[in-house]
């Protein structure tokens, strides 16, 4: 099943939000390369993508929950190290059983979850960190 994107999900950070959109893509990509029987060929594309991509992102997304003082900010710096671990171990699981249909479902799995449920309990407490910087802002000017 595809993973569904709307803007319940946006941080209120353009940066970090069209690099979720991308993610969201990316991994629904696969979930069609997955019904057209292509998954094997695309899941190499994807992981390939994600190792360079996340890196990237996470760095970003570290920078402005530092910068907006976002209380999930050392949680969010540990999940992401757990990712990059765990990627590393579901990288080397793909290359190694190279003909196996349920290491490719099992990934897909894994990554779809983890990427929905991180955004919704980790990602989004960054939006409530910009809309509160926002309220300071305005309220300090005002005063």
């Amino acid at each position: 099943m595809p993973i569904s994107w709307d803007d319940s999900l946006l941080t209120g950070i353009p940066t970090v939000d069209a690099q979720h959109k991308e993610l969201f893509r990316q991994v629904n990509a696969f979930h069609a390369a997955m019904l057209q029987g292509k998954a094997r060929e695309e899941l190499g594309k994807l992981l390939d993508f994600l190792g360079r991509y996340t890196q990237q992102h996470f760095f970003d997304e570290e920078r402005f929950m530092e910068q907006y003082r976002c209380v999930a900010a050392a949680t969010n710096k540990a999940a992401h190290q757990t990712l990059l671990k765990r990627f590393v171990e579901l990288r080397q699981r793909f290359d190694q059983e190279k003909t196996n249909v349920q290491v490719v479902m099992d990934i897909y799995r894994e990554l779809s979850d983890w990427l929905v449920n991180h955004v919704k309990a980790v990602d989004l407490l960054l939006r409530d960190a910009v809309q509160a910087s926002h309220k300071t802002t305005v309220g300090a000017a005002n005063g």
